[in-house]
């Protein structure tokens, strides 16, 4: 039993390095004006999150922007907080601020470390037409036909980094109602009872 079992993490474990090996276009401060700016937006959000609810964190999260074709934010272990530069320019700033905090929220609960896994924020195209190359919609979760993604964390912990997120936000004046502006942008204009983000709206429409 032990034995499959190492297998099962191994084999989940190289997933999990071959979905991030295939993200390629990671920006980079020298690289273009536009990716420079990309990264010191994201990385003033986590700043001013990190700055206001655990000053002394301050300076150990980093920003890291992917030019890739989908909208996602995600972390991994560690403290970088990833986020592709097309989802970033279509959050305005509250949004943005509400993203970052959900995904460190992850991180300072250590979701991390108790199931191996990607989180996933999925937002939906602003565009009428869908190519091929959209990250699929409807769910917190999504798979892309450009990189392969593990699923990510269940609704126990979703739903406790979304509290979690709440209470940051709360003390950068901010309120629940900015915060559920953004799970329904993620939900999109397809209102799906089956669907992680639809329960986590539920959920937290009842706090």
């Amino acid at each position: 039993m032990n034995n499959i079992l190492g297998v099962l993490i191994l084999v989940f474990s190289s997933l999990l390095i071959t979905g991030c090996q295939t993200l390629e276009h990671r920006c980079q401060p020298n690289q273009s004006v536009s990716c420079k700016s990309a990264l010191s937006i994201w990385q003033a959000n986590i700043d001013y999150i990190v700055r206001i609810n655990f000053p002394q964190d301050y300076g150990k999260y980093k920003a890291v922007v992917w030019e890739e074709e989908f909208d996602n934010a995600w972390v991994t272990k560690g403290r970088e907080i990833n986020i592709t530069k097309r989802f970033l320019e279509k959050l305005n700033p509250v949004r943005r601020i509400c993203v970052a905090a959900h995904e460190l929220s992850h991180l300072k609960m250590g979701h991390y470390y108790s199931r191996v896994g990607i989180i996933i924020v999925n937002a939906e195209t602003t565009t009428q037409e869908k190519s091929p190359t959209n990250i699929s919609t409807g769910g917190h979760y999504g798979s892309s036909p450009i990189i392969d993604l593990p699923e990510g964390f269940g609704i126990n912990q979703e739903v406790e980094a979304d509290r979690m997120a709440l209470k940051l936000i709360t003390q950068l004046g901010l309120t629940k109602n900015h915060y559920l502006d953004m799970l329904q942008l993620l939900q999109g204009r397809k209102i799906d009872p089956t669907t992680l983000i639809y329960h986590r709206i539920a959920m937290l429409k009842k706090l």
